[in-house]
């Protein structure tokens, strides 16, 4: 009863006194919103239980028992052999990953003449891959065992519930045909919704039995050449769920008996393996166990980030509260008067404060659901093709957000409350300024309330600074090639289903046609493109025997140096003649960085090199004939990794990325309609995958962008925290001016000039700033410090970010002080007096 009058006495209140109440519910809405967004986003990364039992299964890795930090995958022999122990696994599935190619959407005629080819993800799985992550299809059957058979060539698909949506949920989509990699296959089932298999936020848009694995997995993805029937292709990722009351050790010890076993049956392949478990991580499938602690740091980065943002509004509020408290003394001491106990008013305040919080709730909440849904758009728009980004609103957010109000009310309303309901009846119906001036002293503006959302917002202002400066630093990175006039495309003609001859002759043809346009001085394909999705590394020897070197592994064509604008340090480039296949020895350049570390400062010209394989079965020989200057992948290959490159004659790669070098001059806009239309002239079927400039390709790049995220979220951070501390410094100075009339008055009067007024003002603001900056300088390098493994080429003390930000800081806090001051030197001495 007594809380019902008092929420409806507090919204009265509040009613009475819009200006205040909108800049604390725009204060909280701000921080209760930043809180809820953030836990949208961690709830999504970290929180949230993935369908089914997904959380409750174990992944089974394949270690050497001789050198343990070697792992690998397994066959599908070996899968067999470990699912039918029933004494270890009550259900065991295996899956593995390709790229494929759409060329029809679902629904369509399957006869009609294919469309545009579209690059997707895929998962190939065993037929119980959905009951054993306790996943129940949205439509139709799962795989059965006769289509997961190695060499089934079974041609039948799942779509994701993405797919389904897109067609308009049409329930005859199961039965229909889609064109995959050229072949006709039928959909069979819809997986549910909110469903990316093992992993969180990303999701396939496929699903193909493992028995189609030689007609759906692409070459790049294969470990070898052969089947799956071969024990030596180790091609799939395990996990499964244990046999109850089963311990993981005793899991392992039984696991351990079974890799002796198969080490003497099959020597050959399964020599000195034995099987490790682990829980599946979140946000990849890997070879070796993996956990979420990347993921869990950023998100507990994130969310004390966000709590700061909090503490900066509750501090802020605190001190406005204090503030309007004090011009409420009268009324709180009628009420004691009245015989109204101490636990009664705070009770009063503490409802008010939570009406406000409420407020703020709401408008957290609908930021929350509304960046649930920018997420997924943001994420997506980085997402390489074919990726789904699984994003779905929680109902979560809402008990959340009034979480957050309960959490900031006991914050911001609690202390002032209990300050403001000390007896002091007499003083206050009296209004005898005694009690007031001892508030002022101990909440105004150079309290540590003041001081303390000061330097919170001057840590937060600092760590935004240094993801800014990680994101420039990584933006003027110098790959060791040229950005400018270089033009890409990504080609993939297996994705049509045609064959390597038919590709070979499409890449012989494109080249011809592209190196013979005007405005182009080179062109020339290579397997991957720096800063892509993918990476390719082999191990390199100059003997049998020999401590292996790792390198980056590129298949590259003729002029492939002179397009990327590298230098070529000695020897030779690549001829026409090897980009097509011929018998005899193959020949490969390298880079600086692998030839110091094969040939020190020998002559690498004409030695031979041992290089690993595809599927590390052997190791082929090649000759040296050229070495050319660094190159880097990636934002985060701290120096130039080593590199070995080999003629697109001998080895046959069907997707490849054209690459192009523009004349000068030449419109890079203009240049890529025509690249496109000869590309559509050779073949109207042939996939584009992507094109653009390679300074857009490498802007649009994961690691890039994560960059440029990181600034924008950690800047957004501080900025709110240094808008909530400005205007909450200045309201509350604002405040203390308009209370300090009569004294302004009487100083006037007294003859202090209006330059005195100001410089006594601003004075005590400047102290009060002096303290945070202080104060925040050591917050933030505890930032700078727990936020050090998320910077690119920052130290987390950098001078000239900490200076910049205490400037910045200081300038408005400053500003804060000065503006109230400045309108107290138009205060009118006679009319001051009168001021009660």
């Amino acid at each position: 009863m007594h809380l019902l009058q008092d929420l409806r006495h507090g919204i009265r209140l509040l009613r009475r006194t819009p200006g205040f109440t909108a800049v604390a519910v725009i204060v909280l809405a701000l921080a209760i919103g930043a809180n809820t967004a953030v836990f949208a986003l961690v709830n999504i990364l970290v929180l949230q239980p993935r369908p089914g039992r997904i959380d409750q299964l174990v992944g089974v890795f394949s270690r050497d028992r001789v050198r343990q930090d070697r792992w690998r995958d397994f066959s599908y022999g070996t899968y067999v052999d470990l699912r039918e122990r029933g004494d270890i696994f009550e259900s065991l599935m295996a899956h593995t990953f390709s790229l494929v190619g759409i060329s029809e959407s679902p629904g369509s005629d399957a006869r009609s003449e294919p469309s545009a080819t579209k690059r997707s993800f895929a998962v190939l799985v065993s037929a119980n891959y959905f009951s054993t992550l306790g996943v129940p299809l949205a439509a139709g059957r799962p795989f059965t065992l006769d289509e997961e058979r190695p060499g089934a060539n079974a041609r039948v698909a799942i779509a994701s519930y993405t797919v389904w949506r897109r067609a308009r949920f049409d329930p005859s989509l199961v039965g229909r045909s889609v064109r995959v990699n050229g072949s006709d296959f039928t959909i069979v089932g819809v997986a549910p919704r909110g469903f990316g298999g093992t992993m969180t936020l990303i999701s396939p848009e496929w699903w193909f039995p493992i028995g189609s694995y030689d007609l759906v997995v692409a070459e790049m993805f294969r470990n070898r050449s052969t089947g799956l029937d071969d024990r030596g292709n180790t091609a799939l990722n395990l996990a499964g769920a244990l046999r109850p009351g089963l311990t993981r050790a005793a899991a392992e010890q039984a696991l351990d008996l079974v890799g002796k076993r198969l080490s003497d049956e099959y020597p050959a392949t399964d020599k000195d393996q034995t099987f490790v478990l682990s829980g599946l991580p979140r946000m990849g499938v890997s070879t070796r166990p993996q956990g979420d602690g990347p993921i869990g740091a950023f998100s507990a980065l994130i969310t004390f980030m966000a709590a700061l943002v909090l503490a900066v509004a509750c501090l802020n509020l605190a001190n406005l509260l204090l503030a309007r408290g004090v011009a409420r003394r009268k009324e709180i001491a009628i009420r004691q008067a009245l015989g109204s106990g101490r636990a009664r008013i705070v009770q009063q305040l503490l409802v008010e404060g939570f009406t406000l919080a409420l407020c703020g709730a709401a408008a957290g909440i609908v930021l929350g659901w509304w960046t649930t849904g920018a997420l997924g758009a943001w994420f997506a728009s980085v997402m390489p093709v074919g990726f789904e980004i699984v994003v779905e609103p929680s109902a979560k957010l809402i008990p959340a957000a009034i979480a957050f109000a309960v959490f900031s009310t006991l914050c911001f309303a609690l202390g002032p409350a209990w300050a403001l309901s000390r007896p002091a009846v007499s003083a206050d119906l009296k209004g005898e300024p005694g009690y007031t001036r001892r508030l002022s002293r101990r909440f105004g503006t150079g309290s540590l309330l003041v001081v303390g959302q000061l330097a919170v917002s001057l840590a937060l202002v600092a760590a935004g600074g240094l993801f800014v400066r990680a994101a420039l630093n990584a933006a003027r990175l110098d790959a060791g090639f040229s950005m400018d006039r270089h033009l890409i495309a990504a080609l993939d003609p297996s994705l049509a289903g045609y064959d390597a001859t038919r590709t070979r002759g499409i890449y012989r043809s494109l080249l011809a046609r592209i190196r013979s346009l005007p405005g182009v001085e080179h062109a020339s394909t290579a397997s991957l493109v720096p800063f892509g999705e993918f990476r390719e590394g082999r191990e390199v020897r100059l003997k049998p025997g020999d401590e292996p070197v790792g390198a980056d592994f590129l298949i590259v064509g003729a002029h492939y140096f002179d397009t990327m604008g590298m230098h070529l340090l000695r020897g030779r480039d690549f001829t026409l003649s090897e980009e097509e296949p011929s018998p005899g020895l193959n020949t490969a350049i390298i880079d600086r960085p692998m030839a110091r570390r094969l040939f020190g400062d020998g002559d690498p010209l004409g030695r031979q090199i041992l290089t690993e394989a595809h599927g590390g079965a052997s190791m082929e020989p090649s000759v040296v004939v050229g070495v050319v200057s660094e190159m880097r992948h990636d934002l985060f290959d701290t120096e130039p990794r080593p590199h070995v490159f080999v003629p697109t004659g001998a080895i046959y790669r069907p997707g490849l990325v054209l690459q192009v070098r523009t004349a000068a001059g030449a419109p890079e806009t203009a240049m890529l309609a025509t690249v496109r239309r000869e590309l559509t002239a050779i073949d109207p079927r042939l996939p584009i995958l992507a094109m653009r400039t390679m300074a857009e390709h490498r802007y649009r790049s994961f690691t890039e962008w994560s960059m440029r995220a990181a600034a924008a979220i950690f800047s957004t951070f501080g900025l709110v925290a240094l808008l909530l501390a400005t205007v909450g410094a200045y309201g509350l100075k604002a405040y203390e001016v308009s209370r300090r009339t009569r004294e302004i008055g009487i100083r006037m009067a007294l003859g202090a000039t209006g330059r005195d007024v100001v410089r006594l003002v601003v004075g005590e603001g400047t102290r009060a700033t002096i303290l945070a900056v202080a104060a925040g300088l050591l917050l933030a390098a505890g930032v700078g410090k727990l936020a050090s493994g998320l910077l690119y080429q920052v130290s987390p003390f950098d001078p000239i970010t900490l200076m910049v930000a205490s400037a910045i800081l200081g300038s408005a806090a400053l500003l804060a002080s000065y503006l109230p001051a400045r309108r107290a030197t138009r205060v009118v001495p006679v009319e001051a007096l009168r001021t009660e």
